[in-house]
């Protein structure tokens, strides 16, 4: 957590270089969804949760803008919800409490301060922080990471590191917004977050040994890594041979974030979010 609150810094300081006239702070509030191995396509709400953030932007040239944020959520994946029947065998699952930081770059399509209304589109750099966990059956949290259910960090695996909970991804998206009065904007946006590790679920590859599982991280270890146990209609079936297939590591995990957020110009009441005086047509009170 202290690397992200210091890369945090690092994304939050050309914001406060670049901020001059009619800045927006504001909140973001909608949903955080997970893609990965234990969902069955790449874009799905099935296993949705309720996110919220705050927000700061700043314009820096024409239709061009700088954007900051933090945005908080939880991401889950479960084999029991997933669409996909040939994985309910697995009955693998994990959540994750998510934690992140971004800076991006805006672009709107049309003059916002002429128009009030604008389709955009922006890009960036994120850090994020995730912590993947299940309950056990007394609803204790059981964190996943200490556990090499897929045996990182074993001298048997070298290939097989221990993954870190703070990472970089980048983040893209589009949306709409529209200035609901001189000083209150709304937009609806749909954000996508490529990262760079297939471990947000702590699944990614094969199955390891299962004796030399047991051996390095106990029984804990070996229940979490194979959990078709829990099953009654196979509850019987052998632990997987060593090597044999748990994820597809060729695919990394995503997540992306879709909802509204609404903004308040900090200038003059009369200006929009690019400075420029608001259409009077729309706006007779404005000068």
């Amino acid at each position: 957590m202290k690397r992200l609150v210091t890369l945090s810094g690092i994304l939050m300081l050309p914001i406060f270089l670049f901020a001059q006239s009619s800045p927006e702070i504001g909140m973001f509030i909608g949903i955080s969804t997970y893609s990965g191995d234990l969902t069955e396509s790449s874009l799905t709400y099935r296993q949705s949760h309720p996110s919220t953030g705050v927000l700061f932007r700043t314009p820096v040239y024409k239709n061009f803008g700088i954007r900051a944020g933090i945005d908080w959520g939880r991401l889950s994946g479960s084999d029991k919800l997933n669409a996909d029947s040939s994985l309910f065998p697995r009955n693998l699952s994990f959540i994750t409490n998510l934690a992140d930081m971004h800076l991006l770059a805006e672009y709107n399509f049309f003059n916002y301060g002429d128009n009030g209304f604008t389709p955009y589109f922006f890009a960036g750099i994120s850090v994020f922080h995730f912590n993947p966990f299940v309950f056990d059956s007394t609803g204790k949290k059981v964190f996943l990471r200490p556990l090499s259910t897929e045996g990182e960090g074993f001298p048997e695996y070298p290939d097989r590191k221990p993954y870190n909970l703070t990472q970089i991804s980048i983040p893209f998206g589009v949306g709409i917004k529209y200035a609901l009065t001189s000083t209150i904007n709304l937009a609806f946006e749909f954000r996508i977050n490529k990262t760079f590790t297939d471990y947000i679920d702590d699944v990614s590859t094969a199955y390891v040994d299962r004796n030399i599982l047991l051996r390095e991280r106990g029984s804990a270890a070996v229940y979490y890594a194979y959990r078709t146990n829990e099953l009654p209609a196979y509850r019987n079936d052998p632990y997987p041979a060593a090597g044999a297939q748990r994820g597809n590591p060729r695919i990394k995990d995503w997540y992306y974030f879709t909802g509204f957020t609404i903004t308040y110009n900090l200038n003059e009441p009369h200006k929009s979010f690019w400075g420029a005086k608001i259409n009077p047509l729309r706006n007779p009170g404005a000068k």
